[in-house]
């Protein structure tokens, strides 16, 4: 009985290995890292890249920004700010990204300073570790509603991943039992009942004013929706605006081409909301000269 279990044990480890090779062959482990920041609490990896599911290539420099190029310097080009809407996420090829469309269709040099996750707050404080960031030509702040009264955390390893796991595996099926019910999770924290949080919001609106006297350039703050919002029943937006005469703020709601079948959740473009939005980007940098 016990050489049957044991050659059970051994056949199962077997198994489970030939199991992960297969999946890290097939590019499933291929995903950016994240990296824990002071400033703005988390941000993504530096000088990393890959291809998920051997399909999706992705490439962040050693700013962390998601792009190949090794800039020492953000001034000149024109920012763009925002979390996963900017970033793009895995499932979207480093060609795809907002920021590759909108310099291709603008001919400017075009910076993503995003990440999955983050708020206003963490992306406020990761602009301002940017090396020459007052000196760009433009900043184009892409935000959206729900990241008014909370601050990213980068919860744990299993949704915002700061090292490749060793059993890709079990850490897949960890992440997919995490997902379906996290407060089975061992130290699990409840999120925090969504409401509004007025000391947070003069925190970003102090905050902004502080980095918006020091900008040298154009802002242009996108009014990015959520799917079916009606994103003029939110007057921070233009609390936003006010901080600094001269500010534009331009409404993604109101472009012809953008609808529900741009999006592939309650908030993130598909491949076509990606374009959509990034010829919107365009056509509004373009009316607006720096």
């Amino acid at each position: 009985m016990t050489e049957i279990l044991g050659m059970a044990l051994v056949a199962a480890v077997v198994a489970a290995a030939a199991i992960d090779i297969a999946l890290r062959r097939a590019g499933v482990g291929d995903f950016p890292l994240f990296a824990r920041d002071p400033r703005s609490v988390y941000r993504m990896g530096s000088s990393q890249k890959g291809r998920f599911r051997n399909r999706y290539g992705w490439s962040y420099n050693r700013l962390g920004m998601r792009m190949e190029a090794d800039i020492g310097s953000l001034a000149g080009g024109t920012i763009l700010l925002g979390d996963s809407i900017v970033d793009g996420g895995f499932k979207l090829d480093q060609s795809q990204t907002l920021a590759v469309q909108v310099a291709a269709s603008t001919g400017e040099c075009v910076y993503p300073v995003a990440s999955h996750g983050w708020a206003l707050t963490n992306e406020l404080e990761a602009l301002a570790q940017m090396p020459d960031w007052q000196k760009a030509r433009r900043l184009v702040w892409l935000a959206n509603s729900g990241d008014f009264d909370t601050i990213g955390e980068g919860e744990n390893e299993l949704s915002f991943p700061t090292r490749n796991p060793l059993w890709l595996t079990l850490w897949l099926v960890r992440r997919q039992l995490y997902r379906k019910n996290p407060r089975w999770w061992p130290g699990y924290r409840p999120k925090p009942e969504k409401r509004r949080k007025p000391e947070l919001r003069a925190a970003t609106l102090a905050r902004f004013k502080t980095m918006a006297d020091q900008f040298e350039g154009m802002i242009v703050i996108v009014r990015y929706p959520m799917r079916n919002e009606d994103t003029s029943a939110e007057p921070f937006w233009q609390q936003l605006a006010e901080i600094r005469p001269g500010i534009h703020l331009i409404d993604l709601g109101e472009c012809p081409q953008w609808g529900a079948h741009c999006y592939g959740d309650f908030i993130h473009p598909n491949a076509h909301g990606v374009t959509v939005l990034s010829a919107f980007l365009a056509q509004a940098i373009s009316a607006r000269p720096a």
